[in-house]
């Protein structure tokens, strides 16, 4: 498994070198973190990081993204020689890359609020009760049933 830290850092570098998407917000970081866990359960049987997920109100939710980056909105503002340095730690990882990249790619684009419908219209959080934790099991059969094309 690796730090969510790391995986956060990786998102803010890619967002903050982009002028094409809005501004990564701390709700948008959350959801491309989600399809990332969901992504890395379907295709490998694990976590791609131990934190779990929560349902919150606007859709899933990663308490400790939420308390490193509270009272700021959006968090690509100050990007720091640590973010550089797990952004790099990711970039040699060759299958989690692969993963955290297409979900840049999927999702990146796409606003905090449209990632919030679509994630609120999906089973994970649908099937759990708010501020609940999302069992990483149905986030898995979601995935690999609806999200990722898995070649047989």
């Amino acid at each position: 498994m690796i730090s969510l830290s790391k995986l956060a850092s990786w998102f803010i570098v890619v967002n903050a070198q982009s002028s094409s998407t809005e501004k990564l917000t701390q709700m948008k970081l959350m959801f491309l973190l989600y399809y990332v866990q969901g992504t890395y359960l379907a295709l490998y049987d694990q976590k791609a990081f131990s934190n779990d997920i929560l349902a919150w109100r606007y859709g899933p939710a990663i308490a400790q993204i939420h308390q490193h980056f509270r009272g700021k909105r959006v968090v690509t503002s100050n990007v720091t020689t640590q973010d550089e340095a797990n952004y790099r730690a990711i970039n040699r990882d060759d299958r989690l890359l692969k993963i955290v990249f297409e979900v840049q790619e999927t999702f990146g684009h796409q606003t905090a609020a449209a990632l919030s419908q679509q994630t609120m219209r999906e089973r994970p959080w649908q099937s759990t009760l708010q501020s609940q934790v999302i069992d990483p099991a149905i986030i898995k059969d979601y995935f690999q049933k609806h999200v990722v094309e898995i070649e047989k």
